[in-house]
């Protein structure tokens, strides 16, 4: 059985600051220091990171006899330094928030300084990724999500339903936090507890940035019955009424077990969320939760990223991938215990 407390929530936040991002993510960290100091808790160290990356066209300006690139790279320092600072009075944070500036590949810097400041939580914004395939993460995005030792939150903003003349799902009067669980039927008689701790960690990190924001939490689970059409194909002797049954049972077991998840975690946050309540979705679960999240438009759908492989970095499996892809709001994407990041400091 999971124990979900969600007592102490994110402790060292290490948030990413853009120079063309809406200062969403530093607003959400604001509102977690918010919710420590009215909980008489410890107030969550924040700290910002904002990388440099070389840009096209330094060469050009060298070579006409402009500015050296290191003259370059030091005026881009400065303007985001003074971007940063101007972000964290925009949103209440204190000017002594610590602040590093560095140059270099994105997602392998916030991977470092995560590493460097023992970071529980990345707030990042989302790349912009431009065309027909705006909504998909950008590749970088992906590999921090694999790579990072830690929970990260990629944040973006749903598309304007305005901008589509108004049709399209509308955002809910009340901020909702979607977590997707999963349970494995088999776990009693093989001892794995692995899904159950991950279901855990999915949990705290949900019950965290939903108290944090005043949000609505809702547990979504997606299920399907095994070899369903296989049965139906291979198997003639077996009755409409028989496959009916099958999936019932099927179904009954998937609802219990989120019945019994969500009644454990209710009595383990307490009043900390105002609103809990679940879905069961029947389908693929990347279908069916992709579906689910689009629809409802919450502040982040909290999933974990779990992989069989054993490979250090392939933790991304296909399923989570696949619904990273589908979805058009903001992720937090937790690791299973144990994983480590195949990036190490020097």
């Amino acid at each position: 059985m999971t124990k979900v407390t969600g007592d102490n929530g994110f402790q060292r936040v290490l948030v990413v600051c853009t120079d063309a991002d809406d200062h969403t993510g530093l607003k959400h960290a604001a509102m977690m220091c918010d919710a420590a100091k009215r909980d008489g808790r410890q107030v969550p160290i924040i700290e910002v990171l904002s990388v440099v990356e070389p840009q096209p066209g330094e060469d050009f300006i060298q070579a006409l006899g402009g500015a050296s690139l290191d003259r370059l790279e030091e005026m881009r320092r400065d303007d985001r330094r003074a971007h940063v600072a101007q972000a964290l009075l925009d949103v209440g944070l204190p000017d002594s928030t610590p602040a590093t500036i560095v140059s270099g590949k994105g997602f392998v810097e916030i991977i470092r300084r995560s590493l460097e400041v023992e970071a529980d939580l990345v707030i990042k914004p989302a790349a912009q990724v431009n065309g027909l395939h705006a909504h998909i993460f950008g590749s970088a995005d992906l590999h921090l999500l694999r790579k990072c030792p830690c929970p990260v939150w990629v944040v973006r903003p749903f598309p304007d339903a305005a901008l589509d003349g108004g049709e399209g799902p509308k955002p809910s009067a009340t901020p909702l936090v979607v977590a997707a669980v999963d349970f494995d039927r088999d776990a009693d008689a093989t001892g794995d507890t692995s899904q159950d701790a991950l279901n855990g960690s999915i949990v705290e990190a949900a019950v965290s940035i939903a108290h944090a924001s005043g949000a609505a939490l809702i547990f979504v689970h997606a299920w399907q019955a095994p070899a369903e059409g296989l049965l139906q194909r291979a198997a003639p002797g077996v009755s409409s009424s028989e496959l009916a049954q099958y999936v019932r049972e099927v179904e009954r077991w998937h609802h219990a077990a989120l019945d019994t998840f969500v009644g454990a975690a209710r009595l383990g946050v307490g009043t900390k969320v105002s609103q809990m309540s679940s879905a069961l979705l029947q389908g693929d679960a990347d279908e069916a939760i992709a579906r689910y999240v689009n629809e409802r438009r919450p502040i982040a759908l909290v999933m974990g990223t779990i992989g069989r492989t054993g490979i250090p970095g392939v933790i991304i499996g296909n399923t989570a991938e696949d619904i990273l892809i589908a979805i058009d709001g903001s992720v937090l994407a937790v690791k299973p215990p144990g994983f480590e990041s195949p990036l190490h400091l020097d």
